[in-house]
C-alpha cells in the first residue's frame, strides 16, 4: 500500500490514503530530520544537534533518542520508514513517496510550476526545533525562491509579461534585496511597453540598496537599467502569442440580425459570458462563428474555439483538462512549463490570458459543469448549447426558427436566385415542410444541388408521395440526417421526459398544458411538470405562452416514429388526453354557467384544469375547442 511523506508545509504522513498520526516533541523532529535528508545516513551526533537545542550529557542523549526512534516507528506502523544504518539512521524513502523528492525532481525536469505548487505554506512549520529550521528549512526556502525566479524567467520567455507585474511587485516587497526579482519586474514592465515604470523600479531598487547595504545595485541591473533608458532592444526579447482559432464562416449565412446585434451589444459591455442555446439543428454554431469572424479583429488578444461535442455518442463530450490543455497550446507555452494538475493548468490558463482582449467560443457544451472551469475572468466567453445552462451567471439568447423570408434567402444562397424563383409554388412548399429550421433548410438544398436533374417540386412533393419527411430531409450524411442530429438530444433524456416527447409527437394540438400532458402520458403532475421542464430546459420544447408548450413540427414527427416504433400505448394515452380534454371542458362550461360541472368517469393521472373566472374558462374554450372537436371525431371514427 502506498505510503506518502510531506515536508513542504505541516508535516504529513498518510497511508493507503488515511492519515497516520506523528507523535508531538521530538519524534516529529526526529522524522522531519529524516525526511529532510531521505535516503542519507543522518548520524546519531547530528540527531542529537536537532532534538535538543542544549544536549544532555551524550549516554543520555544517545539512550532518548533511541526511545525516541522506538516510539516513531511504533506509531507509524505500517507506514514506517525509519532504519538502522551505520552509526545513526536513514529514512528510506523514494523520491515519489516524498513531496520534497518530487519537487526536486519537477524542478529538474523544468517542471516549475507543478514543482511550486507542492508547497504549503512554511516547511515544517508544527515541527518545533529552532536548530531544524536554522540549519534545514532556510535553505529550503532559497531552494524554492530559486525554482520560482526559473520559473518566472520562463513565463517572460513565453510572453507573459502583462501577467507577471504583479507578482513581481510582491515579490520584490517581500525579498527586497533579492536583484533577480527586481531585475525581472523590470522586464516585465518594460515588455509590457510601460518603460516608465521599469525605470522607476530601478530607482527603488536602488534605494533600497543605498539604504540597507550601502551599496549601488549589481552590474547585471544596472545594464538592464541602461538598456531600458536608452529604449534599446531587451536581451530577451518576448513573442506575443495571439491565436486565431476560429472556423470559417459558412457561405451561405443568412438573417439573426436580432441575434448578431445582440452578440455585438454584450461585447461591447465587456468581458462576460453569453449563452446561444436552441433546438437541435437551429443554427448556434453557425450564428455565432459568423458573429464572431466579422467581431475578430475587435479582439487584440486572441481568439480561440473549441468543439466540446456535448452531444456526440460516438466520443463523448470533451473534458476540460483537454480543452485548457489545447488552449495552452495555442498560446505556445512551453510544455515545461504546464502543471500536471488540472487545478494547476487552469491556474496558468487565466494568468496567461490575462489582460487580453480575448474571445473565448464554447460550441456544442453539454451543461455548466462542462463549462465553468474554461471561463477566464477578463474574455468575453460565447456558449452553443442545446441545453439552457442556467447554472451559468451568463446572459441568454434563444433562437428559434428561421421565418419565411430568410429561409426563402437561405435557399436562394444555396441553389442561386433564379433557379429558386423559376419554381416558385415548390420553393413555398419546402419553406413550409423545413419550418424555418436551418438544417433542414441545408440539407434539402444540399439534395437539390447535387441532384440538378430533379426539380425542387420533386423534392417538395415527396411527404405528399408517402416518403417520411425526416427520411427524405437526408443529404446522404450521417450526421446531416435530421432524426440522427434529434437523436443526439433524445437520448439524453430521462425515462419520464422520453416518454413525454414520444407522446407528444402523436398528439396533434399545436400547444399542450403540463397537467394535459400528464394525462397523456399517464404521469402524475408533479413528474410531468418535471418532463416538460427537462423536455424546455433542452430545446426540444419551447413555451410560446405562459404554462402552454410546443414543439418544432420536424420534432414532433421524429418524436412520432420513435413512439411508434418504440411500442407506446396510443390508444391509451389518446383515451386519456381526450378525458382530460371533456372533463376541463366541462369544468369551463360550469365556471361560464355558474353551475356544477357535468359528472364523467375519471381515468388515472387524469387531472384537468379548473378555472379560477368566467375569462379564464372562456379563453381556454377559445383557444382549445377546435383541437377538442377534432379529437372527439378521431375518437367517433374509432
Amino acid at each position: 500500500m502506498t505510503t506518502e511523506f510531506k515536508v513542504l508545509g505541516p508535516l504529513e504522513v498518510t497511508h493507503a490514503g488515511r492519515p497516520v498520526a506523528v507523535p508531538a516533541g521530538k519524534a516529529r523532529v526526529l522524522l522531519a530530520t529524516l525526511l529532510l535528508r531521505a535516503g542519507e545516513v543522518v548520524t546519531a551526533a547530528e540527531l542529537v544537534e536537532r532534538l535538543w537545542d542544549r544536549a544532555p550529557d551524550q549516554a543520555r542523549a544517545r539512550a532518548t533518542l533511541q526511545m525516541t526512534v522506538t516510539r516513531l516507528r511504533r506509531a507509524l506502523g505500517p507506514a514506517n520508514a525509519v532504519r538502522t544504518a551505520g552509526g545513526g539512521y536513514v529514512a528510506d524513502v523514494p523520491a515519489h513517496a516524498l513531496d520534497l523528492g518530487r519537487f526536486r525532481s519537477y524542478a529538474a525536469e523544468g517542471r516549475y510550476a507543478d514543482a511550486l505548487a507542492l508547497w504549503r505554506g512554511t516547511p515544517l512549520s508544527d515541527v518545533r526545533s529552532d536548530a531544524l529550521h536554522r540549519l534545514e528549512v532556510v535553505p529550503l526556502e532559497e531552494e524554492r525562491l530559486s525554482v520560482l525566479a526559473r520559473r518566472i524567467d520562463a513565463d517572460l520567455a513565453a510572453g507573459a509579461a502583462h501577467e507577471l507585474v504583479g507578482e513581481l511587485r510582491a515579490l520584490t516587497r517581500a525579498h527586497p534585496l533579492r536583484e533577480r526579482f527586481w531585475a525581472q519586474l523590470m522586464r516585465a514592465l518594460h515588455r509590457a511597453e510601460r518603460q516608465a515604470e521599469a525605470l522607476a523600479a530601478y530607482r527603488a531598487a536602488r534605494e533600497v540598496f543605498a539604504a540597507e547595504l550601502g551599496v549601488e545595485p549589481g552590474r547585471a541591473l544596472r545594464e538592464l537599467h541602461e538598456r531600458i533608458l536608452a529604449a534599446g532592444p531587451d536581451p530577451t526579447p518576448a513573442r506575443s502569442v495571439v491565436p486565431h482559432l476560429l472556423p470559417s464562416r459558412g457561405p451561405h449565412f443568412v438573417g439573426r440580425d436580432a441575434a448578431l446585434a445582440e452578440l455585438t451589444a454584450c461585447a461591447e459591455a465587456g468581458p462576460g459570458v453569453v449563452v446561444v442555446d436552441g433546438m437541435p439543428g437551429i443554427g448556434k454554431t453557425a450564428l455565432v462563428v459568423h458573429w464572431a469572424n466579422l467581431a475578430a479583429e475587435s479582439f487584440t488578444g486572441g481568439r480561440l474555439h473549441v468543439n466540446l461535442r456535448g452531444f456526440d455518442p460516438a466520443a463523448g463530450p470533451v473534458p476540460p483538462g483537454e480543452v485548457i490543455r489545447g488552449f495552452l497550446d495555442a498560446f505556445e507555452v512551453p510544455a515545461a512549463r504546464v502543471p500536471a494538475s488540472f487545478e494547476g493548468q487552469v491556474a496558468l490558463f487565466r494568468r496567461t490570458v490575462r489582460g487580453r482582449r480575448l474571445l473565448v467560443v464554447l460550441d456544442n457544451a453539454r451543461d455548466a459543469d462542462q463549462v465553468r472551469p474554461l471561463l477566464p475572468d477578463d474574455a468575453f466567453v460565447v456558449v452553443t448549447s442545446r441545453n439552457r445552462l442556467t447554472g451559468l451567471a451568463a446572459r441568454s439568447i434563444t433562437l428559434g426558427p428561421l421565418d419565411d423570408a430568410e429561409s426563402r434567402a437561405l435557399l436562394d444562397r444555396r441553389l442561386g436566385g433564379d433557379r429558386v424563383a423559376a419554381q416558385e409554388a415548390a420553393t413555398r412548399r419546402l419553406v413550409e415542410l423545413c419550418a424555418g429550421l436551418p438544417l433542414a433548410l441545408a440539407v434539402v438544398a444540399t439534395r437539390a444541388a447535387v441532384n440538378p436533374h430533379f426539380t425542387l417540386a420533386h423534392i417538395a412533393d415527396e411527404p405528399a408521395n408517402g416518403h417520411d419527411p425526416l427520411e427524405h430531409l437526408d443529404a446522404g450524411e450521417d450526421d446531416a440526417r435530421l432524426s440522427t442530429v434529434f437523436s443526439w438530444s433524445y437520448r439524453l433524456l430521462g425515462p419520464a421526459a422520453a416518454r413525454v416527447f414520444r407522446l407528444l409527437g402523436r398528439h396533434r394540438a399545436p400547444t399542450v398544458s403540463v397537467s394535459a400532458a400528464a394525462a397523456l402520458a399517464g404521469l402524475p403532475v408533479p413528474d410531468a411538470a418535471a418532463a416538460i421542464a427537462e423536455l424546455t430546459d433542452g430545446n426540444l420544447l419551447t413555451e410560446p405562452v405562459a404554462g402552454r408548450y410546443s414543439t418544432h413540427p420536424l420534432l414532433r414527427r421524429y418524436a412520432a416514429e420513435l413512439s411508434e416504433a418504440g411500442g407506446d400505448d396510443a390508444e391509451g394515452a389518446g383515451a386519456r388526453v381526450l378525458t382530460w380534454y371533456a372533463q376541463t371542458a366541462s369544468n369551463a362550461a360550469g365556471r361560464l354557467l355558474d353551475q356544477a360541472p357535468e359528472s364523467l368517469p375519471a381515468r388515472d393521472c387524469v387531472r384537468p384544469d379548473e378555472f379560477g373566472s368566467a375569462a379564464e374558462a372562456s379563453a381556454w374554450l377559445r383557444s382549445e375547442w377546435a383541437h377538442f372537436v377534432r379529437l372527439v371525431r378521431a375518437a367517433t371514427t374509432r
